[in-house]
């Protein structure tokens, strides 16, 4: 099936593609150790060494008491042929028991001069002027030629992967039908364009969110907007909530409640008793065999480990990936959780990349990369996988989503209960950041190192020779030849304490593991799998957007937002989103996902129950206006004409197209009255249960810090805000009433103006040209919608029948009006100069610029909407309605209408 055309295809990711060197070991003839031969007769091996690949460490196998060794054994490296590579060849004696000796070394020069691509050269080299080994070398050009292994691994793109796309396509069948059901058949979407895309975001705040979170699913199920959602996003304690729901093996077919008590009894007992001696055995054992595979470890490991037995229990091994089969037919929405990628040296405010998660991906949209989910921790280089690792456990994606309670992670046992955790938090990174100026070395040191250690799993790291004839490798443990191998820790004064006190604090301050004595040991620690991509061309997050749109982007915050990150590195350090903004906004304000209703539940912390809630909605409106995202303006004075309440409803005063949020705040007002929405409280028991504050009452168990709630005050959070949610539903199903109303009337949103592509940045002629063809027919259909003509739709991209046609009843479309139930706030600040939130692609692909759109009764419940529609028999003089036409040689389909007049460019 021929792909619709997707806008944002236009915009090409480039990237350098690597060098790929086979090289063969052939044989080797008059291997001498000279004198020494007449003692022992060689045991033969060689090293290749290139310093500038990853993986750039081989080594042949041992040849037993071979003068003439033949060993036919082939490796392969990859190489960036912008820098100078140089292969380094060591032949080595093997002595079995003692240290092994080098026999001689020699250098080779990687160029073009020496290896041309896609020839086969044989080089013969000579080591300590008699042993001669024989070498075959062959370098191809990745991505140049048709073999699988010879494609980038990453996906190079500003769209969303054709896995989403698809979701997206059966997904919002379901909501139409479920909108239907919900809203009725006069206010629900009558076609598939009328649909609004509806996201559900949770933000940070540890087991507070989680069990919150709880309780609006199980609101938002019972109400039906849940059915009707396409997202669901969740960032810290929030994704701990969707992570764990979605990997529960009844799930989508339990209702979210069925968990409830299952979450509840999980939690009943702190995290701190898996702290135990034997569970940090247990954790340290199986990280141990993580470093010892090459990968990088760091105390979110272990928090990983305390958060997967504490909620998945018997899940410990389900993966990301999993989810696939969850939401593959688009009966649930599609979960999205989110970190942020640092700079070892930078707060997380000043400096991130937010880094997106779903089943299927996992990537960064600032520069259009991305990996296949269970990819994620793999080595690449130059977006080509280089060593893949088995997936990771959803527990260690756990531990990086919620990592901000690493940074603090000993002071969770302090009482901080009336502190802002997140601000803690932030003021600890920046302390640190400060003490490092003073360090000798920074984490980016490392990376100007040799890999050994890393490219090497089965052998440790190589001890620079004594001479320039010995190269030893010591064996995997803290012994190197039955001594203790030189410690460079400093002494330290120490208070005297019990057995597991120094145990713990051990562990955790251990230089070598990097656990919480390092700025890399409190963040999650992955190979970076942009290592080696070129990015000199990166596209901003709404592309569309003018360069000259006069945002300002000098700001306090964020002010590393257009910088980027070096791909030289070799590890990337993932921190919990929750230190930027505590709300996972970016993944559900990308243009591409086109999110038109944002309902957002903030359960962060504040210094009191009475304190406005919107310092991080702030926060999100200045990253969106500093990315040019659309995001309606938030004016805060709302909260003193109108105090504090549930919900607050933020729309843009203008634009229809701007996403509006409805912000849900963490308040007990109704809930302390109503045991349900409507129905008041009568028992003193019933009063007593609701009686309480969440942030003033020192001894709440709602804490940012707490990790063990009791059933009661499980039962009090989870049913504040489920009832907090059910209070507000009438307001939810009015603003999808109105989306309805609003995109039925203007239609879809023009990306970009007619103008506005000739200045695009970057884009070639003939993607304008492309890109030019597709506005142009929303534009026109847009002009026939509101000059009068109702616009016809080809649903799930059908053609219309004669007959279809025929059978359509003529008749005027009544006045529709719609009764709210809460007044909506509206701010009288001027509208954003950069509003992109365009629609998908496939929604408009019917569009043509000569044509009207068309309509079919297919697939529609109940009977035909009394509106008036344009047959093909009535349609304009000289319009010929044809079959799908391909109108360009990349299989992208429009559903068109062709005029006489118009030339065919098919």
């Amino acid at each position: 099936m021929n792909k619709p055309f997707d806008p944002y295809q236009v915009f090409e990711v480039e990237h350098r593609s690597c060098r790929i060197l086979k090289v063969k070991v052939v044989c080797g003839r008059n291997i001498t150790k000279g004198w020494m031969d007449y003692v022992d007769t060689p045991d033969p091996y060689l090293i290749l060494r290139i310093k500038t690949a990853p993986e750039g460490r081989r080594r042949t196998t041992t040849k037993d008491n071979q003068v003439n060794p033949v060993w036919n054994e082939e490796f392969e490296f990859f190489l960036d042929n912008e820098v100078e590579n140089k292969l380094h060849m060591i032949l080595m004696e093997a002595n079995y028991g003692s240290l092994d000796q080098t026999i001689g070394d020699a250098w080779f020069p990687l160029n073009e001069q020496e290896l041309p691509c896609n020839q086969t050269v044989t080089k013969s080299f000579f080591f300590n002027g008699k042993s001669e080994v024989e070498l075959e070398f062959r370098v191809e050009e990745d991505g140049h030629t048709q073999h699988k292994s010879h494609q980038p691994t990453l996906r190079y793109s500003l769209c969303l992967c054709d896995q989403e796309k698809n979701f997206l396509d059966k997904r919002k069948d379901v909501i139409r039908r479920k909108m239907v059901e919900l809203l009725g058949e006069e206010r629900g979407p009558r076609e598939l364009d009328e649909v609004p895309t509806v996201g559900v975001i949770g933000s940070g705040g540890g087991f507070r969110a989680m069990v919150s979170y709880s309780g609006v699913f199980n609101a938002l199920k019972k109400s039906g907007i849940l059915d009707c959602t396409t997202y669901v996003a969740g960032l810290s304690g929030s994704s701990w909530y969707i992570s764990t729901l979605y990997s529960h093996k009844d799930w989508p077919e339990m209702h979210p409640g069925d968990m409830q008590e299952e979450l509840m009894n999980n939690i009943d007992s702190s995290l701190i008793w898996l702290l135990s001696p034997q569970s940090i055995y247990r954790y340290v054992d199986r990280i141990l065999v993580k470093r010892r595979n090459g990968q990088p470890v760091s105390f979110t490991d272990i928090f990983g480990h305390l958060v997967g037995e504490t909620l998945l229990k018997d899940r410990l091994n389900t993966k990301l990936s999993d989810m696939q089969e969850k939401v593959k037919e688009g009966r649930v929405p599609l979960p999205l959780m989110t970190c942020v990628n640092v700079k070892a040296d930078r707060s997380a405010r000043s400096f991130q990349e937010w880094v997106e998660f779903s089943p299927y991906e996992i990537g960064m949209p600032k520069y259009g990369a991305y990996m296949e989910s269970k990819l994620f921790g793999s080595k690449f280089f130059m977006g080509k996988l280089v060593k893949e690792y088995g997936e990771p456990p959803l527990h260690f994606l756990q531990g990086i989503w919620g990592s901000a309670f690493c940074i603090l992670f000993k002071r969770l046992l302090e009482d901080n209960r009336n502190k802002d955790p997140v601000e803690m938090i932030r003021q600890e990174m920046v302390k640190t950041l400060e003490q490092s100026q003073n360090e000798e070395s920074s984490d980016s040191s490392e990376d100007e190192g040799d890999d050994e250690e890393e490219e090497e799993p089965v052998k440790s790291e190589p001890v620079k020779p004594v001479n320039n004839n010995v190269f030893t490798y010591p064996p995997p443990s803290n012994l190197s030849n039955g001594h203790p191998r030189p410690r460079n820790a400093t002494l330290r004064k120490t208070k005297q304490k019990g057995y597991w006190q120094n145990f713990l604090s051990g562990l955790l301050e251990n230089k070598r593991f990097e656990l919480l004595n390092s700025r890399a040991g409190r963040a999650g620690v992955v190979h970076n799998f942009m290592r080696g991509v070129s990015l000199q061309q990166t596209f901003p997050l709404s592309p569309f957007t003018p360069e000259d749109s006069g945002v300002n982007r000098v700001s306090d915050d964020f002010d590393g937002l257009l910088e980027l990150h070096p791909t030289n590195i070799k590890r990337l350090y993932m921190v919990d989103a929750g230190l930027t903004f505590n709300s996972p906004y970016p993944l559900v304000l990308r243009p591409q996902r086109a999110v038109e209703i944002i309902l957002s539940f903030d359960f962060s912390a504040r210094p009191s129950d009475t304190t406005p809630p919107f310092k991080e909605l702030k926060l999100a409106e200045k990253w969106a206006n500093l990315n040019k995202l659309s995001f309606p303006p938030i004016d805060t004075t709302v909260f003193d004409r109108e105090g504090l309440k549930e919900l607050y409803i933020f729309r843009h005063p203008s634009d229809p197209y701007c996403p509006i949020v409805l912000h849900f705040c963490l308040v007990n007002i109704e809930f302390r009255r109503f045991k349900a929405p409507g129905v008041p409280r009568e028992t003193d028991e019933e009063k007593k249960f609701a009686a309480f504050d969440i942030f003033d009452d020192k001894d709440s168990p709602y804490s940012t810090f707490n990790f063990k709630y009791s059933h009661d005050a499980f039962r009090r959070l989870s049913k504040l805000t489920e009832f907090n949610t059910l209070l507000h539903v009438e307001d939810i199903k009015k603003v999808i009433a109105d989306v309805i109303q609003s995109k039925r009337e203007n239609g879809p949103k023009i990306p970009i103006t007619m103008q506005q592509i000739n200045n695009l940045q970057r884009v070639s002629k003939r993607n304008r040209q492309r890109l030019s063809k597709y506005v142009s027919k929303i534009q026109e259909g847009s002009l026939r919608r509101k000059s009068g003509s109702d616009a016809q739709q080809v649903v799930g991209h059908t053609a219309l029948t004669k007959t279809e046609s025929d059978a359509v009843i003529t008749k005027k479309r009544p006045q529709m009006t719609i009764k709210g139930t809460r007044r909506v706030y509206r701010t009288s600040a001027a509208p954003s100069p950069s509003l992109t939130s365009p629609r998908e692609d496939d929604e408009w692909d019917a569009v043509d610029a000569g044509a009207v759109r068309t309509r079919t009764t297919k697939g529609r419940p109940g009977t035909v909407p009394q509106e008036y529609f344009m047959t093909a028999a009535e349609g304009l003089p000289g319009d010929d309605w044809g079959d799908p036409v391909c109108h360009s040689d990349e299989e992208e389909e429009f559903f068109v209408c062709r005029s006489d007049n118009e030339e065919d460019d098919s």
